[in-house]
């Protein structure tokens, strides 16, 4: 999969963004990474939100979150394209979600929290018809961040493009109205 075609598309999910040499190596430096160290994520949190992510896309027949390096992506993606108003506040609303995952299990610190607490802190924000409980609306803005992140890093990651979605390296001829069925079987296009 080209990456910078992928690039050059990335901007209707997650925002508009310039291609320039850093954000591109951002892409190419989330395959190669043997050991990451987080640039935007602090460290002690960074393994907290990989989990996260791995319980949003978790590994099935294809690889989950960690395996495809998801939250590597979504730190430097953070770190390089967001503002500094919107890294603010997803640092307030990530604070904020760890304060009510910790109070919610009845913890006094995040790392001491189970995979089961944290499913059960996502599930109270992401599943549908759940109340978001007053004074926690900056934790449920930071669960629905980071699913939009997880989710627009797995549909732009190279392995996924190539051989989940629907892929064609160079496209054919256009098909106007035709059944999704019939063209790709079901499959999302590849960007």
């Amino acid at each position: 999969m080209d990456r910078r075609k992928a690039l050059r598309n990335i901007g209707s999910g997650i925002g508009a963004i310039a291609i320039t040499p850093t954000v591109v190596s951002l892409f190419q430096s989330c395959q190669t990474a043997v050991t990451y160290t987080p640039v935007f994520i602090p460290a002690e949190d960074f393994g907290i939100v990989s989990n996260l992510m791995e319980l949003i896309i978790p590994k099935t027949d294809i690889p989950g979150a960690i395996e495809l390096k998801l939250p590597e992506f979504a730190d430097a993606y953070i770190d390089a394209v967001w503002d500094k108003e919107r890294q603010d506040n997803f640092v307030d609303a990530w604070k904020a979600f760890k304060e009510a995952g910790t109070s919610a299990a009845g913890k006094t610190n995040a790392s001491e929290l189970s995979g089961t607490d944290w499913d059960a802190q996502l599930a109270k924000y992401l599943k549908p018809g759940n109340d978001v409980p007053a004074g926690e609306e900056d934790a449920a803005k930071f669960a629905g961040q980071l699913r939009n992140l997880t989710v627009n890093a797995f549909k732009t990651n190279e392995f996924i493009g190539e051989n989940v979605l629907a892929y064609a390296p160079v496209p054919g001829q256009q098909k106007g109205c035709v059944d999704l069925m019939e063209t790709t079987g079901g499959k999302a296009w590849s960007l």
